[in-house]
Formats: structure tokens, C-alpha cells, sequence
């Protein structure tokens, strides 16, 4: 197959372009630079010749929800780059001849909220009603028009994916390694996390079974409330977890509304990707995972 990423130069793209070419695959990235092909989402440009002997679109484009604080202007920024990349994508498949069958894209466990409680989440379940949730729902809603031209749409709800080149995992080890590791707020919140490798391999998954369409949460099995998450991640660097937990306020004082991000927590089901996709994990408890990428 030929597939064109679009985002495919952050944590995620770059692994995944690399698994994809070992596996034989033909990639190519639409990037608004350093790509194979140039776009220009806010503009609505995009070089039409990306689109040439394309098979399918892996589209993880978007501006990063946790790099900046989330004034109004970088939520309607963070929203924005969602939609507008989305709608760029829809205007060329439609105006330009293409062989193109799949679409899988990225999206967020956020689309249930931020902070869900001990409610399980799954892909049916309603939206939240905070500005992830409708960031997310956006996101999701923006690709309603390629499912409408025929081709078959994927979207992967991503929790906290934990992998060694970035993201999520660098940030919960550093201050464990230090000595100042601690619980955030109460420490109750449910983690709901994948290993890079598992998501990797579900969107190469995606692309392979055609049965596949609509909504799956990129979960792994194993749920973990913080605490529990923070306790294994010390044990498995041999350091200790002795200092008090970190106040939600103290974290709200520094992030603002961001805050969410790690004071809240969802409890997600991955039940859909492993029954009806058929899909099955390589880490489904949080030690393996550990025992992968602690060395």
C-alpha cells in the first residue's frame, strides 16, 4: 500500500512511519514543512499531487493539546487545526482524481470529558461538556464529509500513550528519577493508557481489516488509577513514592484550566478494538509495559 500521513512528524507519525516502511509499506508525509508534500491547512492548501497512488490516509494532524496553556486563543487554535486540516483533506479528495479507500484518524479519550469519574466510557457513550469534549467531538465531526464521499473512516480515541520518545511516559518518570514523584490530587482518577507499540500496531490493524469503521477506544485492557499507575513506575525504577500528593488547586494555580489534563481521569473500555476488530494487545497490563520500556 501507499499511505500518506498527515502530522507524521511528532512522537506518534515518526514511529509509525517507521513501522509501516519496515513492513514493506510505501509512506509519504503532507506536512506544512519537512514533509514529502506541502499543505497549508489555515488556507485550505494542499499540494494535490500528495493524493498520487495514495491507498490510504493516516491523519494525525492537529495542534498539541498540552504544549501551551490554554488561553481562549489557543483553545480556538487547538480546534481550529482539528477541523480546518480535516476539511482540506475533504476538498481535495473531492476535487482531485484519487485511488484513496481508508481514512484512520487520531482523536482523544477526552471526547467523554476530562474527568469522568467512575463512569465507563464506551464509544457509545454521550460526549462531555468541557472544552476537550467539544474540541474532541469537533476533531471528529470534521470528517464526516470523507465518510460521506464513500470511503471507509476509522477514528482512534488515544489514551495516554506511553512510549519512550515522547508524550505522555518521559513526563510521569522524571520526577519519580529525581526523588519528588508524587500523586496528583487524589490519586483516585483512572488512568486509561496505551503502549506506543499496541496503537502503532492498531492503526496498521485499521488499514488490513476492511470490516473495521466508526469509533474504537485506543485503550489498553488494563485501566489503572493513578496512584496505582505512579506506584508501579516507581517500583520499576527502584526509587521511592514518599512525598505528599500534589493539591489539585496547587496544579490548577500553575496550569490553568490545563489542569484537567492530569487532576482528572477516565475509565475507558477497549472492549469494541478487541471483540468486533479483533484485535489483540501486546501489553495489557501496565508492568508489561513497564518491564518494555524500563531497561
Amino acid at each position: 500500500m501507499k499511505i500518506l500521513i498527515t502530522g507524521g512528524t511528532g512522537f506518534i507519525g515518526q514511529e509509525l512511519q517507521k513501522q509501516l516502511k519496515e513492513s514493506g509499506q510505501e509512506v509519504v508525509i503532507l506536512s506544512r514543512r519537512g514533509g514529502d508534500f506541502l499543505w497549508n491547512p489555515a488556507k485550505g492548501e494542499m499540494d494535490r499531487r500528495a493524493l498520487e497512488g495514495v491507498d490510504a490516509i493516516i491523519h494525525l494532524a492537529g495542534a498539541g493539546i498540552a504544549e501551551k496553556r490554554w488561553t481562549n486563543a489557543r483553545k480556538e487554535e487547538l480546534t481550529r487545526s482539528r477541523v480546518q486540516s480535516s476539511q482540506t483533506l475533504y476538498h481535495a479528495l473531492k476535487q482531485y482524481p484519487h485511488q484513496v479507500q481508508t481514512l484512520v484518524s487520531a482523536s482523544g479519550i477526552g471526547y467523554y470529558g476530562a474527568d469522568t469519574g467512575e463512569k465507563l466510557c464506551e464509544e457509545s457513550t454521550e460526549p462531555g461538556q468541557d472544552f476537550i469534549a467539544s474540541c474532541t467531538q469537533a476533531w471528529e465531526g470534521s470528517l464526516k464529509g470523507i465518510e460521506d464521499l464513500g470511503i471507509r473512516v476509522v477514528k482512534f480515541r488515544i489514551g495516554l500513550v506511553m512510549g519512550n520518545g515522547g508524550g505522555i511516559f518521559p513526563v510521569l518518570q522524571k520526577p519519580i528519577r529525581w526523588f519528588v514523584g508524587a500523586n496528583i490530587g487524589t490519586g483516585k482518577q483512572w488512568q486509561s493508557w496505551i503502549h506506543l507499540k499496541d496503537l502503532i500496531a492498531m492503526f496498521q490493524w485499521a488499514l488490513q481489516e476492511k470490516s473495521m469503521h466508526g469509533v474504537y477506544n485506543a485503550v489498553a485492557p488494563e485501566p489503572l488509577r493513578q496512584s496505582e499507575l505512579n506506584k508501579l513506575l516507581a517500583h520499576a525504577m527502584r526509587r521511592p513514592l514518599f512525598l505528599p500528593a500534589v493539591p489539585a488547586f496547587a496544579l490548577r494555580l500553575a496550569l490553568g484550566e490545563m489542569a484537567v489534563l492530569v487532576t482528572g481521569g477516565n475509565l475507558v473500555s477497549s472492549t469494541r478494538i478487541q471483540k468486533e476488530a479483533g484485535f489483540s494487545f501486546r501489553f495489557v497490563r501496565f508492568s508489561e509495559a513497564l518491564k518494555d520500556l524500563i531497561h
